[in-house]
């Protein structure tokens, strides 16, 4: 029944597009009606997304007419606000990567936050937060879901990527960089002239019910971590080769994200 359901659903959908298409696939690039179609598009979708943090339509447009006045280069308010979310994230990535900071059977140890010995949360704390008491720096990684307290003095690692439920400033600067590497990207695949060439981008979406939906969160969640972790692993040793030290570097990376519509 189901199966009969998502067939009729999927040749309804593939029949609405057929009638609905009144042109081919876009082979012209410079199509000026379509490119215009589709940034007022892309501006709708950044408009409905804002409503739901709590922005009025008078309020967006008063923001939409200072963002397009002409003004000397702004900081990234979206890079201040995360700051500290970043140099967490490196903080328990160095936790769960290297080998000095792992138990016997090779995983992330429980770390000491009292201890200022070469394996410990406070040297860890120390780095990446120069200034902070290692009080501070449990608080904000337990607010993060990153890490939880063990006792009195220790903490474990939870996982390796930082969240903030229910933080609106925090997930909308989050938003932002997504949506600004997402155009960088788009903007550099839109002058290679090969796939090869360009900038692998890829995604895959089913329909499923609201409970496949949660197992399928579960299931993907330490595929993400796996792949990120390995990732970082790469990016940072190659940018601390030799040869690299006194080259001109830009931060590239990969980003994953589940999402449902």
């Amino acid at each position: 029944m189901t199966k009969t359901k998502r067939k009729a659903s999927h040749g309804k959908r593939k029949a609405t597009i057929r009638q609905g298409s009144r042109r081919p696939w876009p082979a012209d690039a410079h199509d000026e009606r379509l490119r215009d179609a589709l940034a007022q598009e892309l501006m709708a979708v950044c408009v409905e997304g804002l409503k739901t943090f709590g922005l009025g339509g008078r309020r967006l447009a008063t923001l939409a007419a200072q963002a397009r006045a002409p003004t000397t280069k702004r900081l990234s308010g979206a890079s201040q606000v995360l700051t500290d979310a970043d140099e967490l994230g490196l903080a328990i990535s160095k936790w769960a990567e290297e080998p000095g900071y792992s138990d016997s059977t090779g995983r992330p140890a429980v770390l000491s936050v009292r201890d200022s010995g070469r394996a410990s949360f406070a040297k860890l704390a120390h780095e990446f937060f120069p200034g902070w008491a290692v009080a501070d720096v449990v608080t904000l990684g337990c607010k993060a879901n990153v890490l939880e307290r063990v006792g009195t003095d220790k903490v474990a690692l939870l996982n390796n990527c930082v969240l903030f439920p229910g933080n609106s400033p925090l997930i909308l600067a989050f938003a932002i960089r997504t949506v600004r590497r997402v155009l960088r990207a788009a903007a550099f695949n839109r002058r290679v002239t090969s796939a090869i060439e360009g900038l692998p981008d890829r995604a895959v979406w089913v329909e499923v019910p609201e409970e496949d939906f949660q197992d399928f969160i579960k299931f993907v969640r330490p595929q993400i971590s796996g792949l990120l972790e390995i990732s970082h692993r790469w990016l940072t040793r190659r940018a601390a080769l030799p040869k690299n030290r006194r080259k001109k570097k830009r931060l590239a990376g990969v980003q994953m994200f589940v999402f449902r519509e």
